[in-house]
């Protein structure tokens, strides 16, 4: 995992850990503390979420790309090729 990931990940669960614990030292009832948690978890998890399918969605369109490019590349060798070949005939 490289350093910028990381970083992103621990100021994700830095960020939970002092939502959570603020939310404990807040003076509300249990069962108020406990549903605001379960609801930041619920949308933290959502976000996380969201992160990875735009990683994904990202990654497949860059493998296309460079795709697309590795065959533009092996097409224009082969075009050179041919005709280099012609003109030594």
């Amino acid at each position: 995992m490289s350093n910028p990931n990381k970083i992103l990940l621990g100021l994700l669960g830095a960020a939970a850990v002092g939502v959570v614990v603020g939310m404990l030292l807040a003076p509300e009832k249990g069962g108020e503390v406990r549903q605001k948690i379960a609801d930041k978890a619920t949308d933290l998890a959502s976000k996380i979420g969201d992160y990875i399918t735009s990683g994904k969605e990202k990654f497949a369109e860059a493998g296309e790309n460079l795709a697309n490019k590795a065959r533009s590349y092996g097409e224009d060798a082969m075009g050179r090729a041919e005709r280099a070949r012609s003109n030594m005939s």
